[in-house]
């Protein structure tokens, strides 16, 4: 996966995942970041936010939400993806509160559990460092041959 050190801005010395659009489904989202949990439980993830991940009520869309989740699930196995790679069999998220259109969402996620061909992932989604949540999220993820294209 195609991912680049962040140099300037906010989010200098995490790394930006999809730095270069590849004209799929994930670049609609916008720039993910990424880094390790400084706490070491797992991974961190950010997206900076706007009117397209909005609903008709002004807040971020429960679609764009879910559609995070999954992301932040395969960050926080990212460290596999070089060798092989995984498909999500099963995501739950439960909507806490609502997400605030223009601020950041952070994504954080760890691995539950893992066996030979599953790996069950868990997290949180908030806003203001932390402070306002906005779902919990847990997905089961399956390990598959990676296949060139």
């Amino acid at each position: 996966m195609p991912a680049l050190l962040v140099t300037d801005g906010p989010f200098t010395g995490w790394k930006s995942w999809h730095a270069r659009p590849e004209g799929r489904f994930v670049d609609g989202l916008g720039n993910i970041y990424y880094r390790d949990d400084p706490a070491g439980r797992g991974i961190e993830t950010a997206i900076e936010t706007g009117r397209q991940h909005s609903n008709g009520l002004g807040s971020l869309h429960g679609g764009f939400i879910m559609a995070y989740v999954d992301v932040v699930a395969f960050a926080a196995i990212r460290h596999m993806l070089d060798t092989q790679a995984a498909v999500t069999l099963n995501a739950s998220t439960d909507f806490l509160g609502a997400g605030a259109v223009g601020k950041v969402l952070e994504g954080r996620g760890h691995i539950v559990r893992e066996t030979g061909k599953l790996v069950w992932v868990a997290g949180t989604l908030t806003q203001d460092g932390g402070a306002h949540l906005v779902a919990q999220w847990h997905a089961l993820l399956r390990k598959v041959p990676r296949t060139p294209r």
